[in-house]
């Protein structure tokens, strides 16, 4: 088990890489975007028929994948207050029982954002301004849960071997 969890980790720890650069490169695009809207706009008197569209997709892309990273590196809001008056075996059941629960929840999101991405693949069906496909735009939500399900398995993963290593 322990050397399934590194394999995980590293596996994790990778993507956690990946996904990090896409969204530092997403921030930085949607603040050119909404920079060089804001000056079309107001300094030169005329707007940017695609701007607007291209930073929402990049905030969608954003907060899905970034979201993921908060999790793999525990930085998402929790009511610390209540787990940390626990004792330690209700603190790390709960621990466990989150993992399990945002892991069975991500995991129903993405199955479900498919007919989304399916539905506008057969009406091909495109955005207003840009003309992109749909099915784009809708495929941060699938893959966004989809890494959010799997940092909730390691996560789920590493509170066991924690609790075995403890346990010895």
């Amino acid at each position: 088990m322990s050397d399934f969890a590194h394999q995980l980790n590293r596996i994790g720890n990778l993507l956690e890489k990946c996904l990090s650069a896409f969204v530092g490169v997403a921030l930085a695009g949607f603040a050119a975007t909404v920079i060089v809207e804001v000056f079309f706009r107001y300094f030169l008197g005329f707007s940017l028929y695609w701007s607007n569209e291209v930073a929402t997709y990049l905030f969608v892309y954003l907060v899905f994948f970034g979201g993921s990273v908060a999790l793999k590196r525990g930085e998402l809001i929790n009511v610390a207050f209540v787990k940390e008056r626990l004792p330690l075996k209700w603190e790390r059941g709960a621990t466990f029982f989150l993992f399990l629960i945002m892991m069975a929840f991500s995991l129903m999101a993405s199955t479900f954002s498919t007919v989304l991405i399916q539905t506008s693949i057969k009406t091909k069906t495109v955005s207003p301004a840009m003309l992109i496909p749909m099915a784009l735009v809708y495929l941060p939500i699938f893959l966004g849960f989809g890494f959010l399900a799997f940092f909730s398995l390691i996560g789920l993963i590493n509170t066991m071997v924690h609790w075995r290593m403890r346990e010895r």
